[in-house]
């Protein structure tokens, strides 16, 4: 049924993908070279040149919360194949973890030393990791869920 708890927890991954478009990861301040912030779609800069700027190195970044986003949408209603659910599940939580390596190790360095401005992490960048504690809350809830049934199963 759609009102499980893993429905929940999924749904709050889904919200949360959908947030990083509008919450900026990383943000890149400085008096000469202006304001740039990293979002889930692209760099943006609110200087001299306006506008989404490194828009295909942005791009898996894109990439992958769409996937994401998807993924939790779609494993939402596959509620009576739990085993296909919980697979899903842990194909999200992979996704997540690239997701979070990349913005953590890759994208805040590589920004860094193109643009010669230091990097400040805000909001946007701890909602991966939202994500991720929800969906291993939610395979946890489909594993529970697949052992009660399995166990009224064997009680026939």
């Amino acid at each position: 049924m759609i009102q499980r708890i893993q429905s929940l927890y999924l749904f709050v991954v889904a919200v949360a993908c959908t947030l990083l478009f509008f919450f900026p990861m990383i943000i890149y301040v400085s008096a000469t070279k202006g304001t740039y912030k990293l979002f889930a779609s692209a760099m943006i800069s609110y200087s001299d040149i306006k506008g989404p700027l490194f828009f295909w190195e942005t791009f898996p970044l894109l990439l992958l919360v769409l996937i994401s986003l998807v993924l939790a949408l779609v494993t939402i209603f596959l509620y009576k194949k739990r085993r296909i659910q919980n697979l899903l599940v842990s194909i999200n939580l992979l996704i997540n973890v690239v997701l979070i390596a990349l913005v953590f190790l890759l994208y805040s360095r590589l920004f860094e030393h193109r643009l010669q401005i230091i990097s400040e992490y805000q909001f946007g960048m701890y909602i991966p990791l939202i994500s991720l504690v929800f969906l291993v809350l939610a395979s946890r809830a489909i594993r529970k869920d697949e052992a009660m049934v399995r166990s009224t199963d064997r009680l026939r």
